[in-house]
């Protein structure tokens, strides 16, 4: 079967099919349609690389966004020390978070929701979390801050799911490392949903 359409992009979802393992347009999501009876199923890692790509390709998707236009953060290698300093004692003084946190255990951050993967009532925020908190804790509180549906403890598949994307660092950030491990204050992560677990080597520019 030879089809042309891209799927599992944040405009176009794929369909999968338990039998053959493998996934498909609106158009080829019947067995017959796809001649799954003449297919060998697809293994685990062969499935775990596809969700990788999908990642991939979402992550793409979203940087493409950003540089049409949407203002952002200047990354720490093209901005001067003198604008970075400034950058972060402006951040400091709009974030919001939890008071209770020591001033020297404090990460302040800018945390945005991509729009084409989840629904947020609020783009993008300024807040400070605890260094030491785990990325998941810092996920959920995100989340709420930014009103995103958050369905991660409700159990389910990857595809509710919601994920860090670490902009300084180009990689999705494991629920249980750190915060403090990988992200320093004036970074940049991101809520995408649907992206899968963090595949390291599949999702390098």
């Amino acid at each position: 079967m030879s089809c042309k359409t891209l799927i599992d992009t944040p405009l176009v979802s794929g369909v999968h099919c338990p039998n053959c393992n493998r996934r498909y347009c609106l158009k080829h999501r019947f067995r017959e349609e796809h001649a799954c009876d003449k297919i060998a199923p697809v293994g685990a890692r062969a499935a775990q690389k596809e969700k990788g790509l999908a990642a991939l390709e979402k992550l793409r998707a979203w940087g493409t966004a950003k540089k049409s236009g949407i203002s952002m953060p200047q990354s720490k290698a093209k901005t001067d020390a003198a604008t970075r300093l400034r950058n972060v004692n402006d951040l400091k003084k709009t974030a919001k978070g939890d008071d209770k946190i020591p001033v020297e255990k404090r990460v302040y951050v800018h945390v945005e929701a991509e729009k084409r993967t989840t629904t947020a009532k609020l783009p993008s925020g300024a807040f400070f979390y605890n260094k030491e908190w785990s990325v998941g804790r810092v996920l959920d509180m995100a989340a709420k801050s930014l009103q995103v549906e958050n369905v991660n403890n409700r159990g389910g598949g990857e595809a509710e799911k919601l994920r860090v994307f670490h902009v300084e660092g180009g990689r999705l950030l494991e629920f249980s490392e750190k915060l403090g491990a990988s992200v320093q204050t004036g970074n940049t992560i991101v809520l995408l949903r649907g992206v899968g677990p963090a595949v390291p080597d599949l999702i390098q520019p």
